[in-house]
């Protein structure tokens, strides 16, 4: 049940993700959110390599809050998060 929770939020970081990197919806109070969440979920997991490529999308979203995209970090970002929502689900 945890791991579908935890699914879900990264489907939620995931979103934020697309529609900040393609300047469709720009909300700070979405970046901050996906932001906290990641960070929190990577200090908690510390050690384990996904989490570890959490906090490195955290670190994107704090570039997104002023205003820098790099399509490499987009695209493995949202590679990582397609990956443990897969994973969590078929789990």
């Amino acid at each position: 049940m945890l791991i579908w929770i935890f699914a879900l939020l990264d489907l939620f970081v995931l979103f934020t993700l697309i529609v900040t990197h393609y300047s469709w919806i720009v909300s700070p109070i979405l970046i901050l959110l996906s932001f906290l969440y990641l960070i929190g979920k990577g200090i908690v997991f510390f050690g384990e390599l996904l989490s570890m490529l959490d906090l490195v999308i955290a670190v994107y979203f704090v570039l997104f809050a002023f205003g820098v995209t790099f399509n490499l970090l987009f695209y493995f970002g949202v590679v990582v998060l397609l990956y443990k929502i897969i994973m969590s689900f078929v789990s």
